[in-house]
């Protein structure tokens, strides 16, 4: 690409270590661009941008704590200025349509390409939204029940399961022999994919999808 980028401070908001690593080192390779920091938590993140500017934050959704969603808003909250791309696996159109209405810049797979990635930095600079083309056809397509239901893993089966039934995070974690941490991750990842914010609200929905 012929054009040249004016230096762009970047920050970034990414749970695994090794995918920071990767988007920093495309990141790097990119002329003008200059990572000012990376978080794998949004705490952090909101802590740092309180007292720096970035020109652009590269937002994953499932996040520990705070979500990517909601970390979005108070972001922009903040400084409108800022321009924020998410940068995440989910494909369902509610989460797409809540960081939309939070204020997203831009909406990226982590699969996407170095050139769809300097393309949105560009576009969201010059005031443009970027997305996928795959989610443009899934945020534009008619709703349907399928459409609507997430797709869940099998351990995210069985984690909402045992939350409809009641069960603790020990008491899952104890039935599924993973970690407690785990457990939240999973159940985390669910609250996502359902767009909502409680325990409650996620059996209410999952059963509405007779998930449950």
């Amino acid at each position: 690409m012929s054009q040249q980028l004016r230096e762009v401070s970047i920050v970034i908001v990414e749970d695994h270590s090794i995918f920071i690593e990767g988007l920093c080192t495309v990141l790097q390779s990119i002329d003008g661009v200059k990572i000012l920091a990376t978080f794998t938590e949004g705490e952090s993140a909101l802590d740092f941008l309180k007292t720096q500017h970035a020109d652009i934050v590269f937002l994953d959704i499932s996040l520990p704590g705070i979500s990517g969603i909601e970390l979005c808003k108070i972001i922009k909250t903040l400084d409108s200025s800022v321009k924020i791309i998410a940068l995440t696996n989910h494909t369902e159109k509610s989460v797409i349509m809540e960081m939309l209405h939070n204020g997203a810049d831009g909406y990226l797979l982590k699969n996407t390409s170095k050139k769809d990635l300097i393309a949105a930095i560009y576009q969201v600079l010059d005031n443009q939204f970027m997305m996928n083309k795959e989610l443009q056809k899934i945020l534009f397509s008619p709703e349907t029940k399928s459409q609507a239901i997430p797709r869940l893993t099998q351990r995210e089966r069985e984690v909402l399961k045992l939350v409809s039934e009641g069960a603790t995070t020990a008491v899952i974690a104890t039935q599924l022999f993973i970690s407690p941490q785990t457990v939240e991750s999973h159940r985390h990842n669910l609250m996502q994919k359902f767009a909502v914010n409680n325990s409650a609200s996620l059996i209410k929905k999952a059963g509405e999808y007779g998930l449950i």
